[in-house]
């Protein structure tokens, strides 16, 4: 099993998407290619890249990129956007164009999130019929952009975002019946439309391309509770859970650590260094007490 990095968990470093109106109160700190030297002192085999880490789409600039992770020993896999709730998630938001950006950087998975726009009570919302309109759109996406992935032996991967349960990725997959179409789990994602997360990651595993591999703490207050970003393993996930359920039941050979703390912003020094920080436990805690390592055949591919 390979270890890399959502690199949405380095958004203070200013590389993340700009998820819910979120605006960092300083410049960028990383560039793409010290993104790269960053993941190798952190011991990592791949990353999973925002487009947000692209500081241009241009082409030459891709396969420059592509270059530098190869060199570096990295694999890459893609993350967009579509964008159709209207939230502006990310920089792009075709589906084309983000395969012929993966193709470029030499990303064999490109995770797509709907972005999908809910009625409410969301928790009640499963299979309504303004969700399912947009789903219908999107699957007809899907099915014209699933040649052009596979002749670019490109998997296309749909994540249960913040606006999806996942019996909704899995009736979108049936209706798109591709074998380069499938899902991405995000361990956290199902809390946000009150599903069970480990239901969904049971659901997902078996039709699951790649992974958010995240963990949250539930903070009980007065008037309920909120969701608050932990290092993997400090929260309320059952991680040990999430990982097992995840080898033992999908095709899947990487974990994608994503994190994203709730940081105080008054210091951009030691937010930076909280969010280091943050990153780096949680790769430890995949490493040493979750026990991700490369096999012999996967060091032999190195």
């Amino acid at each position: 099993m390979l270890l890399g990095l959502h690199t949405y968990s380095f958004y203070l470093h200013g590389i993340g998407q700009a998820w819910a109106d979120f605006k960092l109160p300083w410049p960028r700190q990383m560039s793409t290619f010290e993104l790269f030297d960053k993941a190798v002192r952190l011991g990592l085999d791949g990353l999973h890249l925002d487009d947000g880490v692209l500081e241009t789409l241009d082409g030459s600039y891709l396969k420059d990129v592509k270059a530098a992770a190869k060199e570096h020993g990295l694999y890459l896999e893609y993350n967009f956007s579509m964008d159709m709730g209207g939230m502006g998630i990310g920089i792009q938001h075709d589906l084309d164009e983000a395969i012929a950006t993966a193709e470029n950087l030499g990303a064999d998975i490109v995770k797509v999130s709907m972005d999908l726009k809910r009625p409410r009570p969301v928790s009640g919302s499963r299979f309504h019929p303004e969700v399912m309109a947009q789903m219908k759109s999107f699957a007809s996406q899907l099915k014209a952009s699933a040649a052009k992935a596979d002749t670019a032996g490109i998997r296309i991967a749909v994540e249960n975002h913040c606006d999806s349960f996942s019996e909704e990725i899995l009736w979108l997959l049936d209706r798109v019946n591709s074998p380069v179409v499938g899902a991405c789990i995000d361990t956290v994602n199902a809390l946000m439309v009150m599903e069970d997360p480990m239901q969904a990651i049971e659901n997902l595993a078996p039709r699951a391309f790649t992974n958010h591999f995240r963990d949250d703490r539930i903070e009980f207050q007065r008037y309920g509770f909120k969701l608050t970003g932990a290092a993997v393993g400090e929260g309320d996930i059952d991680m040990k859970r999430a990982y097992e359920i995840i080898k033992t039941t999908s095709a899947m050979r990487r974990i994608n650590i994503e994190t994203e703390m709730e940081i105080p912003m008054d210091n951009m020094q030691q937010a930076l260094r909280m969010e280091n920080e943050t990153i780096e436990r949680s790769i430890r805690y995949c490493r040493e007490i979750l026990g991700i390592k490369k096999d012999q055949k996967e060091r032999n591919k190195s």
